[in-house]
């Protein structure tokens, strides 16, 4: 009688058994498992588990895995670890549907650490297929990175004595929630090493005083670098710097880390950091972020203050924040000394003295005050590097951001009306109107709460019920508009479908198709505006909605009608073939990049559209349909025209 295969397993030596287990991977681990008794006991207790669970994961946050850890059950601990991997799959891969995106979001927060893992893996996930992926992964890894770091932001401002020495702490926080696929958290490190070697100055130079030892300080924060100032090189892709565009992107990108090594390092002999004020762009959103400033070595006051702090506080000098309006400072209180010192960080870390900040604050037509000059705490600081991104990004219409920094306000600052009507207002605009509606609900129960902190103003019930009837109206509205449905006309007049990339006739950009209406239905005003009835189709003719190619126009989406718009590889195309984009296009494009100072793109020939939001809608690129594969929910929207193309 023949034995089952694999059944010479059972005749081995226990060691020899384990050894064999030990180079296998965890499928092969839970099939020996199913076979016999035998096996099962075997791979259960394999060492392999451990090493497979390391190999895996990096956050072990939660207290449930520490329990496993502690009896030894590795097997059970993947597996439990595994099954939350695939409900964040999951959960990722449904987010593409805008009716339940957020209550999946929220499940996502609430699993918390175990998710970063898994969503950081499916961020970076290569494939032509795969750009929906990673784009919904990166959506999701930002949500729930934010909600943590809000949660630690609460937590840090409880205990805030005891990170005195770290003031950066909070700041870098806001950082995480920019760069969910980097541990921005390395730049505590750096600047602990910053403060040894200014530890290392303060003892060779002899300094005896706090005033001797802080001019140390500004030496190796505000000289020059060895070699002179440069400026981080622009990334291979020639992105244009974040002031430029309408949310921000990094130039260099903090998601290469290898990036990291070319300034993080510490400046030796006489050499300092070259830290300076930004004034060229100042409201540059990447001013506000350390790991940023560092980088560029340029800030706005209140970021070069914390770095100043951070390194000085370590190295034992006293130096609290002064939180002037429009000009953060830092100031020396020392015991050894009855004078004030305060420190201008933004103009190279010049020392004044009352009388000197005084005559500035005239000069800024900034009222004096006594207590305008008084030390302020944690929440203050994070209050106002929040505050700013939260007016930057809201003057460049960044409502994803936006959202960020007033969950962080809220951590720090709970009963703030302001900040929770401002959220309700972004919230709607993102059309994520259950929040909206919590928002004003728990203001209109504030509002009759007989428990009200001094100084809120509420606005009157009225207002706020009125506006809660309006949002729970668009929210209505809006899920009756996610069910429609666009059906193509019977008369063949739409002649592109949702996925086709297309070139504009006129201004030549490249783009893809993410919607269309069988005429326009833009509003009278702007049909005016732009004056499509001197179109020879004018209104009534089919428009589509473009995701344009930032190498083209950074970041834009048209409404563009169908007779301006052609395949790029048509003969009508700019440039007559699909072999050549065209020197007439290649001299304009070149013309448009010189002008902002930004060498122009190297164009490749090929189907690739780079815009931030092509994942919103598409699964990835179809080499072989010359086109993008739209999502679950764009086909849902558009049924018929991927039966159309077949």
């Amino acid at each position: 009688m023949q034995s089952a295969p694999g059944a010479f397993l059972l005749e081995l030596p226990p060691s020899l058994l384990q050894q064999i287990l030990a180079i296998c991977e965890p499928v092969q681990l839970a099939r020996c498992a199913c076979t016999c008794t035998h096996l099962k006991k075997a791979s259960t207790e394999c060492p392999a588990w451990v090493r497979h669970c390391s190999a895996r994961w990096s956050t072990w946050a939660s207290s449930r895995w520490s329990e496993l850890q502690e009896h030894g059950a590795w097997k059970s601990l993947y597996a439990a670890r595994h099954e939350v991997d695939l409900r964040t799959s999951q959960l990722v891969s449904h987010l593409v549907w805008p009716t339940g995106r957020y209550q999946r979001v929220a499940e996502l927060e609430e699993i918390g650490y175990d998710t970063l893992d898994e969503l950081r893996r499916l961020a970076v996930k290569q494939g032509p297929l795969l750009i929906g992926t990673r784009y919904w992964a990166k959506q999701a890894l930002t949500s729930v990175l934010s909600h943590l770091q809000a949660a630690s932001m609460k937590l840090l401002l409880q205990h805030a004595d005891n990170g005195w020495d770290k003031p950066e702490t909070g700041a870098l926080m806001v950082a995480q929630a920019h760069y969910p696929l980097v541990d921005v958290f390395a730049v505590s490190s750096y600047l602990d090493d910053l403060a040894t070697e200014c530890r290392a100055r303060i003892a060779t130079s002899g300094a005896h005083t706090d005033l001797e030892r802080l001019a140390v300080l500004n030496q190796l924060m505000f000289s020059p670098p060895a070699g002179g100032r440069s400026e981080i090189s622009a990334a291979s892709d020639d992105t244009p710097r974040q002031a430029e565009l309408p949310y921000p992107m990094s130039a260099w990108t903090w998601e290469k880390q290898e990036a990291a090594a070319a300034w993080m390092v510490v400046p030796t002999g006489e050499a300092g950091l070259g830290l300076q004020g930004d004034n060229e762009n100042y409201y540059d959103p990447s001013n506000s972020l350390l790991p940023f400033v560092l980088a560029q070595k340029k800030g706005i006051p209140i970021s070069l203050a914390i770095v100043h702090a951070a390194v000085g506080r370590r190295a034992g000098l006293p130096i609290e924040f002064v939180g002037m309006p429009m000009h953060f400072m830092n100031k020396l209180c020392s015991p050894d000394s009855q004078d004030e010192r305060f420190i201008d960080v933004f103009a190279g870390g010049r020392i004044l003295d009352r009388e000197l900040v005084k005559v500035m604050m005239r000069q800024n037509d900034i009222p004096f005050s006594d207590a305008r000059l008084q030390a302020v705490g944690f929440a203050e600081v994070y209050t106002r590097v929040c505050g700013n991104l939260v007016n930057i990004y809201s003057h460049s219409r960044n409502a994803s951001r936006q959202r960020i920094m007033l969950d962080m306000l809220l951590a720090i600052a709970p009963g703030n009306v302001e900040y929770r009507i401002r959220r309700a207002q972004v919230a709607v605009n993102r059309d994520d109107y259950d929040t909206a509606i919590d928002d004003y609900q728990h203001i209109a129960a504030a509002a009759e709460s007989e428990v009200v902190a001094p100084g809120i103003l509420f606005p009157p019930s009225a207002v706020v019920q009125a506006r809660l009837q309006a949002v729970v109206a668009m929210k209505a509205a809006w899920l009756q508009q996610c069910r429609e449905q666009t059906r193509r006309p019977s008369s063949g007049t739409v002649r592109f479908k949702v996925g086709d990339v297309i070139r504009h006739k006129r201004y030549h950009y490249r783009g893809v198709i993410y919607g269309w209406d069988a005429q326009c239905k833009a509003e009278e005003e702007w049909m005016q505006q732009m004056r499509i009835d001197q179109l020879p189709g004018g209104r009534h003719q089919p428009y589509y909605h473009v995701l344009v190619d930032h190498r083209d126009r950074p970041f834009q989406s048209t409404y563009v009608a169908q007779e301006n718009i052609v395949r790029p590889n048509s003969p009508n195309a700019p440039g007559g073939s699909s072999s050549s984009i065209g020197t007439d296009f290649e001299s304009e494009v070149q013309d448009i990049w010189a002008h902002r100072n930004l060498v122009a793109p190297h164009w490749e020939h090929s189907l690739e559209v780079q815009h931030p939001d092509i994942g919103e809608y598409f699964e990835g690129i179809e080499p072989e349909e010359s086109c993008y594969r739209v999502n679950a929910f764009l086909n849902y929207c558009y049924p018929e025209d991927w039966i159309a193309a077949i």
